[in-house]
């Protein structure tokens, strides 16, 4: 539930109740009052914040600066407040609802609103988006591995939602909200592909398996860049969506580039290559065993080509894919640069816009929107139980001397956020990733016309560069396509683009 009657408490209940899950006999031991973090005093804030972690701190320094407090923990406390448990209220100020009443208008995912006039849709529009969040309880992580991505996977679950808005856009369409009461096929199909099971496709699984591919071993941070090259593979075995995925690198996005990769056929796979379950694809495409050297797409992309689980089918053709296009840039050396604000606010208006990830280190975020220097965003860092999306939810209940039994599919309430996060700009990392969606030619070329007359001439330098061709100091263009990419035959913006201080703090 957003706020009631435009109070900010009820969204504080909705945020507590999944802390109070974690630590709820030491809320109510030190008869800590959740409400006492709407207080104007943000050390008050902290405080709280920090019993309801269950954390032992001495009341008399809740006046202190809060900078000495956070000095003073020991580095384990500051780890668990940062990374696991609760939202940091320097960051993300959710009281601060006056930002709606201003004159600015709100920019979300390329809708424009008018603040406070606007604010019920804008609340429809933040509920819509999908929500991945740390989970905990799943399948292991490689039969053995972890049962919970809390305290390294926030960039994953980042990287999961940009994803999902894309592929909602690309069935959907632009103007579809969520209905808790009425869910279409597709998007439940959708939602499944995200499950956390390594059965599906999009899972934390299968995403930290193909890191391994990237150089990051399951349960290491990955960066922005990290992330836009894992989902370009597994792109790939998507045959429902036939999403092309393009990762702009050096700064540059090339028009050829672009048009060569969502003209470019995608691979047919074997029968028997990639087995999908019926709970995540609806192996409507896909029939084959279920072993998993068959599954695993990093394992099967780093065979030789002539052993590839790919057919060599693939090749130019005239029709456009639906294109996802992610650019990581840095925008800073250790902090933003302002100049590039003005940027980021025409960015959120174009209607390919499909947000950004990024976020600060050892917090990352995906950015939704923009209001005035305010971002909206949503926020993974809450870990929540696994939900199994195929088990069917029976309630019984007697009505008129008979028993009713009544079944739901599966409660997807958990994957929409219930509250609204804003920052303001100067907060962010300056490594970050943006990404638009181009579902047709029209698309990309009035994306483009947008890009050369308003975007790259909103800051001083230019967010990024934008070329027709590939200068001929550059190496050849291919597409990927499913074999194993040599990215180092290319300048990988990993090393420069991800922030020396890491969005995750791991042991």
């Amino acid at each position: 539930m957003f706020y009631e009657n435009n109070n900010p408490c009820c969204a504080w209940k909705s945020i507590t109740s999944v802390i109070i899950e974690e630590s709820k006999t030491q809320v109510w031991e030190r008869n800590i009052d959740p409400r006492k973090i709407l207080g104007p005093d943000e050390h008050t804030k902290k405080l709280a914040l920090v019993m309801l972690a269950g954390l032992k701190v001495k009341k008399e320094k809740v006046h202190e600066d809060a900078k000495k407090l956070f000095t003073e923990w020991k580095p384990s406390v500051r780890k668990m407040l940062e990374t696991c448990l609760t939202l940091d209220p320097s960051f993300s100020d959710m009281q601060n609802y006056a930002l709606f009443d201003s004159n600015f208008p709100v920019y979300l995912l390329g809708r424009k609103y008018a603040s406070r006039k606007d604010m019920e849709q804008i609340k429809e529009s933040m509920s819509s988006l999908l929500w991945f969040t740390y989970r905990k309880n799943f399948q292991p992580i490689g039969g053995t591995g972890p049962t919970t991505d809390q305290g390294w996977g926030c960039m994953l679950r980042c990287g999961q939602m940009l994803l999902a808005q894309a592929l909602i856009v690309r069935h959907l369409n632009y103007s579809w909200f969520w209905n808790r009461n009425m869910k279409s096929t597709e998007y439940m199909r959708i939602l499944r592909m995200f499950q956390d099971k390594k059965s599906c496709l999009f899972s934390i699984h299968q995403i930290a398996h193909m890191g391994v591919s990237e150089g990051k071993q399951i349960g290491e941070w990955f960066g922005p860049n990290t992330v836009a090259q894992v989902l370009k593979k597994l792109a790939v075995y998507d045959q429902w969506s036939r999403l092309a995925v393009h990762v702009a690198l050096d700064n540059v996005l090339i028009t050829s580039d672009v048009r060569t990769m969502a003209c470019t056929k995608p691979p047919q796979l074997k029968s028997g290559s990639l087995h999908l379950s019926n709970d995540c694809n609806d192996n409507h495409d896909i029939v084959g065993s279920a072993t998993d050297a068959d599954w695993f797409p990093e394992l099967t992309i780093s065979r030789s080509r002539s052993e590839t689980s790919l057919s060599s089918c693939s090749g130019i053709c005239e029709e456009w894919r639906p294109l996802l296009i992610i650019i990581p840039l840095r925008l800073g050396l250790n902090t933003i640069n302002a100049c590039y604000l003005s940027a980021i606010q025409v960015f959120f208006a174009l209607p390919q816009c499909v947000g950004i990830i990024g976020g600060r280190p050892n917090h990352a975020l995906y950015f939704v929107g923009i209001a005035d220097d305010n971002l909206l965003y949503l926020d993974p860092h809450f870990c929540q139980n696994y939900v199994d999306l195929e088990k069917i939810v029976t309630t019984t209940e007697k009505k008129d001397g008979y028993v009713v039994i009544s079944m739901e599919e599966f409660d997807d309430t958990t994957y929409h956020c219930p509250f609204i996060l804003s920052t303001k700009f100067d907060k962010m990392d300056p490594s970050l990733a943006i990404a638009f969606l181009c579902r047709t030619e029209d698309d990309y070329n009035e994306l483009a016309d947008q890009l050369r007359t308003r975007l790259l001439l909103a800051s001083t330098p230019p967010l990024f560069e934008m070329l027709e061709t590939r200068p001929k100091n550059f190496p050849p263009f291919v597409p990927y396509v499913g074999e194993k990419t040599k990215l180092q035959d290319y300048t990988d913006l990993g090393e420069i683009n991800d922030s020396y201080d890491e969005f995750e703090i791991l042991e």
